[in-house]
């Protein structure tokens, strides 16, 4: 889905182990609006055998993060063992961070912010890479 004609990418050194962050500007129909919200699911891949400790560090910033301007929802979560046929298989060394966002600007803000630059410095040698993905409701 093409959120918008015009892209913005922003790129955020979250950690020293180099992660980008890129998002789409504006939004379907609503081409350049960064005010309505905006939905982010976010993978953190860790290096082996460091996931309790990055899960330790990532948790401790949390109420940081909820207390922003804009934040609605943020949850880190881990994968876990189903039944299901459909289900992917579960990654020991992934976190993943479900978020919702009051607008674009609110998680350019978050991406900003100084908490998350000191929570980068303290995990840069236990990510091995993120990836994330910025939604819009339909």
């Amino acid at each position: 889905m093409t959120l918008s004609r015009r892209t913005f990418v922003s790129t955020v050194l979250c950690s020293g182990a180099g992660v980008a962050y890129a998002a789409e500007k504006g939004g379907g129909g609503n081409a350049g609006s960064d005010s309505k919200p905006v939905f982010v699911v976010a993978e953190i891949e860790v290096k082996p055998g460091k996931r309790d400790e990055f899960v330790a560090i990532f948790t401790k910033n949390v109420p940081n993060v909820l207390a922003e301007d804009g934040c609605i929802f943020y949850e880190p979560v881990i994968d876990t063992v189903t039944d299901l046929a459909a289900q992917a298989p579960r990654r020991d060394n992934v976190m993943t961070v479900m978020e919702k966002w009051s607008s674009l600007d609110a998680l350019r803000a978050h991406l900003q912010a100084p908490h998350m630059k000191t929570y980068g410095e303290a995990v840069k040698d236990l990510v091995a890479g993120v990836t994330i993905r910025v939604m819009e409701s339909v």
